[in-house]
């Protein structure tokens, strides 16, 4: 982690995304004649999806480190 030269007595508040990759899967039921015809119907069929049940995938939560993806300092203007 970086660090930055800090003014002594001066705070400013910030607001920081931690990310987790995670993975979901759905399941799309196609008739076609290969796999690779399968994998194209199926992307065509869950883009005119407007239902798909997305699952989260057993254990993929747990799977890498978490990371910053974000970090923005809070105007202290605002009211």
């Amino acid at each position: 982690m970086r660090e930055s030269p800090r003014i002594v007595g001066v705070e400013t508040t910030y607001t920081v995304i931690i990310t987790r990759d995670v993975t979901e899967s759905t399941v799309v039921e196609v008739e076609a004649g290969t796999p690779e015809e399968a994998e194209d119907l199926a992307f065509d069929k869950l883009s005119n999806s407007t239902d798909a049940e997305w699952r989260l995938d057993d254990g993929s939560w747990n799977q890498s480190g978490a990371y910053v993806t974000a970090v923005d300092r809070i105007d202290e203007r605002r009211g």
